[in-house]
């Protein structure tokens, strides 16, 4: 059914090319005016998890009941004492200042919180060092730096974005005192540069995917074409499959991500093997003699199942990440599905077009000229290296077998033992000034591992606040990694003591700040901020268990959740353990179901997969040897493995099972590997191009990701042309092995009658 609708197809492209190039063009012209309204953006964190999600929406309501700001920006005020009235009245004047710009709700600084509380800064110099310590020590980590604290209003990214160039703008312009150094970061400044880095990075990426893209081709694929410039045909196809794919992605409401960029140099890897098993396939066919309308019917029809086997199971491979349900990962594997979609239509259209009219005056070539000359070209040392594989693969199928089997139980215990990365902040460049910036606040602040939780009582009162003191101190003697802790009652205590009665309590607690009490008190909830040491995955998975049992075990009446970013990254970290497993089973599963309703056999629906089993154990050692850790985007690389690299294997087997009909099981391998191993070994070299340009990414995230991508399809293509050629030789001799069994059981029982 498919090899008829696709000879159909092909018919038509072969009568009308002109016609099926002015359409595709037009399409292109098209997609090139939408490409040039595509978005840059940073990332947000909600996008790494499911909608609804319960500890990311606790984290949130945390935020919104305690007046967190998570996009606040912080800026650093350095000098030689900063508490200098001088300095003081500074931050006054650059408050006032970024108050003026849209966007800025309120900001918050020693100065202004020693003004709110006075009402003006004092000329004591020594009654200004007492009321700093008194209500803003937590914006003075040091005597030689402060912090001002400004919160923004505005929710669209765009503005954020916007509004961080301006507070630098209003930074630079504002005088400061001589030996001050003022330098600004948090979520928008560091927003603002990924930004920056992102549109660098794309641009770069693409384009040494490209220059990949040429080099391999000259290499692997100019000896199967008879023009050397008609090389190059797989990547026009590939660049114009992405020219629609950024056309459509305003249209999608995507924009373009550290993540989703990374999908335009793999799809110009990725979208070169279609065209390239198409193009070898008309070249193998004008060299047999037949006219140019015949190869473009045959190089459709006949590489059309292994072509869209390879398409739908890639494809496969990128969509079992939606399963997911986390934004970032659905837009990934729906990115890359539309581009390999688009790859494949450009494949059997736009190319057989084009190669169609540019071949029309060689309609006349003589068979057997074009057969002398192909017999009469040179080996070159790809033909050398596969002739070589082959006569390997068909003289050792038993041990290569065994090297699988044991490669991928290998990889089943490797891939246990793999650590994760759930830092997100360390997925991005740490050169980046904002980042080496935030790096440094959480130095000092000891932010990036703080545990808060959030206590609820009936009522805040004089006991529920000792009694918060008790299980913060009875948490602290436990001794398992949390070394201090903050809490409404530390605050208290500056003042001299806990009060003991509700009288006192509020006279106290009117003496602080709003802004200062907002962060322990919101209503009915108090918070307890734990100081940990959890700098690990696993660390803090298990000091979040241990805080509950605690908590239990101590007795608080009321209810009470845990949060902070020590929580919400042990959470991302289970999500990625769950969600790796998922996605793989997925795949598996829909991959199997696939090959099995296409072939009708178990058995050819196995083969492929035992090979990419083995690329997969393989992966998994690699990661685990050389210390590499997972991510949220190298989570779905066992999936995208299954995808890609099983292309190469079902082309292969085709190929093996069309070349079985007339030949010898080791003769039909020699064949299936001299003959395809070419393009083959190009559609290999040309993935691992588009991932390996991830290799040159400034984003740790996405360098790693792309250094596991390339080493698994290189590994891939060995498999290919090696576990798959064996087990099927294997498996022809077990079956003959039964068949003469079974012949000579039968002949001996009617002997025996």
């Amino acid at each position: 059914m498919l090899e008829k609708t696709l000879t159909t197809i092909s018919r038509f492209i072969a009568r009308h090319p002109g016609f099926v190039i002015s359409v595709i063009l037009l399409i292109l012209i098209i997609s090139s005016i939408s490409a040039s309204n595509v978005r840059f953006a940073s990332t947000e964190y909600r996008e790494y998890f499911p909608p609804g999600d319960e500890i990311f929406a606790q984290s949130q309501l945390y935020e919104k009941d305690f007046g967190i700001n998570p996009d606040s920006v912080f800026i650093y005020i350095k000098g030689d004492d900063v508490a200098e009235k001088k300095v003081l009245e500074y931050m006054l004047e650059l408050e006032d200042n970024l108050k003026r710009l849209n966007g800025v709700g309120s900001t918050v600084s020693p100065a202004s919180i020693i003004v709110d509380v006075y009402g003006d800064l004092p000329q004591d110099e020594a009654l200004l060092e007492r009321l700093l310590e008194l209500y803003a020590s937590d914006l003075i980590p040091k005597p030689t730096m402060a912090l001002i604290m400004v919160e923004i209003t505005t929710t669209s990214y765009k503005k954020t974005n916007e509004l961080a160039q301006q507070i630098e703008k209003v930074i630079a312009f504002t005088p400061k005192p001589v030996g001050v150094v003022v330098q600004a970061t948090g979520t928008p400044m560091l927003g603002y540069q990924i930004v920056e880095t992102t549109k660098k990075n794309t641009v770069l990426m693409t384009n040494i995917s490209i220059l990949l893209m040429v080099v391999l081709l000259v290499v692997t694929f100019s000896g199967v074409v008879r023009k050397k410039y008609m090389a190059f045909f797989p990547l026009v196809i590939s660049i114009c499959s992405v020219i629609i794919v950024m056309g459509l992605l305003p249209v999608l409401g995507i924009q373009l991500t550290m993540d989703i960029s990374a999908t335009l140099p793999i799809l110009i890897g990725l979208s070169i093997e279609y065209a390239a098993q198409i193009q070898n396939r008309f070249e193998e066919e004008r060299r047999e003699g037949r006219s140019r309308e015949e190869a473009v019917v045959q190089s459709i029809s006949k590489t059309g199942l292994a072509v869209v086997l390879a398409m739908l199971t890639t494809i496969i491979g990128f969509m079992s990440m939606t399963v997911t349900r986390m934004p970032m990962m659905v837009k990934f594997g729906l990115v890359m599905s539309i581009g390999l979609v688009f790859a494949y239509l450009l494949s059997i259209t736009f190319l057989p077009s084009i190669l169609s009219i540019l071949d029309r005056n060689r309609n006349n070539i003589r068979k057997q000229e074009e057969k002398s000359e192909f017999l009469e070209r040179k080996t070159g040392i790809l033909e050398h290296g596969l002739m070589v594989v082959s006569a390997l693969t068909a003289s050792n199928p038993r041990k290569i077998l065994i090297v699988a089997v044991i490669f991928i139980l290998l990889g089943y215990y490797a891939n246990t033992q793999v650590e994760l990365e759930t830092d997100t902040k360390k997925w991005f460049p740490q050169d980046l000034p904002a980042m080496i910036r935030f790096n440094e606040l959480e130095r000092i602040m000891g932010g990036q591992y703080i545990y808060t939780i959030v206590l609820t009582s009936d009522q805040i009162s004089s006991e529920e606040i000792l009694k918060s003191d008790e299980l913060a101190n009875y948490i602290i003697s436990k001794g398992e990694l949390v070394y201090d802790y903050d809490s409404l009652s530390n605050v208290l205590k500056k003042f001299g003591s806990i009060p003991r009665d509700d009288a006192t309590l509020t006279t106290a607690l009117n003496m602080i700040p709003e802004e200062q009490l907002r962060r322990y008190v919101s209503g009915s909830m108090m918070t307890i901020q734990l100081y940990t040491d959890a700098t690990s995955h696993e660390q803090r998975v298990t000091l979040l268990e241990n805080l509950e049992k605690d908590i239990q075990y101590f007795g608080w009446d009321g209810d009470y959740y845990i949060t902070g970013s020590p929580v919400i990254m042990a959470h991302l970290g289970n999500i990625m353990y769950g969600s790796q497993f998922i996605i793989t089973t997925s795949a598996y599963v829909l991959i199997v179901a696939l090959l099995i309703s296409v072939y009708r056999s178990i058995k050819r629906a196995i083969v492929p997969l035992l090979a990419i089993s083995t690329v997969i154990g393989v992966t998994n050692t690699f990661m685990w040897v050389f210390g590499v850790k997972q991510t949220m985007i190298s989570i779905s690389l066992n999936a995208i493995i299954l995808g890609l690299g099983i292309d190469f294997s079902i082309m292969v087997s085709e190929r093996y099972y069309e070349e079985r009909r007339s030949f010898s099981p080791v003769e039909s391998v020699r064949r299936t590997i001299e003959r395809t191993g070419k393009a083959v070994v190009t559609s290999a070299f040309t993935m691992a191009g588009g991932f390996g340009a991830l290799v040159f990414s400034d984003f740790p995230a996405l360098s790693d990701f792309g250094l596991m991508a390339l080493v698994a399809i290189i590994f891939s293509l060995v498999s290919a042309l090696t576990v798959v050629p064996a087990f099927l030789m294997i498996t022809e001799r077990v079956n003959l092995n039964l068949n003469y069994r079974s012949l000579k059981n039968m002949s001996n029982h009617a002997l025996g009658k």
